[in-house]
């Protein structure tokens, strides 16, 4: 699908496996780390595991799954994390919010067997981050589509504009699966997923057309 849609920033990031995969991980942890991103150091290594030091007891998908008065301020942190990433020149891996991990307000981001910066220009691997954190966590936030949008926004216009117009494309590519079952039985969990972050994106597009005609104006 990704490729029908000409959207090259979403198709399977080749990963290796075994002591590549792990190579690749330690080696991306390290440059990370120098770049300043926030991410586990490594404390040893042996020829088939790793130790790393601790990122956080719970994952921001399990904080998101509990609604409350934080949780839009949850969200709000991982969208400025994702985005001090990418002002340190840097992309993740696959930032999804099992992947964000939450430590005493602190975000440290985990997961990096493979990297997409590898077979994608660095602004398509920035993009794909915004949207993959997106998709696993829209279903369960309790805001509108019209806020989450535009804070999304508000973040995307401080990063690269290259990656913003990447999104934005995304967004008018994708709304359409906003058209999907929300109903979780029988479609299963990816499905109704999908289905809310199409409808953020749905917002987000219009958001995106309404900063462009301002512009214009």
């Amino acid at each position: 699908m990704a490729k029908i849609l000409r959207l090259p920033l979403l198709c399977a990031v080749h990963a290796p496996g075994g002591a590549a995969s792990q190579r690749i991980e330690i080696e991306r942890l390290a440059a990370l780390h120098r770049a300043g991103v926030p991410v586990p150091q490594v404390r040893h290594i042996e020829q088939d595991w790793f130790a790393m030091s601790v990122a956080g007891e719970q994952s921001l998908e399990e904080l998101l799954r509990t609604s409350g008065p934080e949780q839009l301020e949850i969200w709000l942190a991982g969208l400025q994390a994702i985005l001090q990433v990418h002002q340190c020149h840097q992309n993740l891996s696959q930032a999804f919010t099992r992947n964000i991990m939450w430590q005493n307000g602190q975000i440290q981001f985990i997961d990096f067997e493979d990297d997409p910066a590898k077979s994608l220009p660095l602004a398509y691997a920035q993009s794909r981050d915004w949207l993959l954190y997106l998709q696993s966590s829209a279903y369960y936030l309790q805001a509108d589509n019209t806020t989450l949008a535009q804070r999304l926004l508000q973040q995307l216009m401080r990063d690269d504009p290259e990656v913003r117009e990447l999104v934005l494309h995304s967004a008018r590519q994708l709304a359409f699966l906003r058209h999907l079952p929300k109903n979780r039985r029988p479609w299963g969990r990816d499905v109704v997923l999908l289905q809310r972050a199409a409808q953020v994106l749905h917002a987000l597009n219009q958001a995106g057309a309404q900063l462009s005609t301002r512009n214009t104006a």
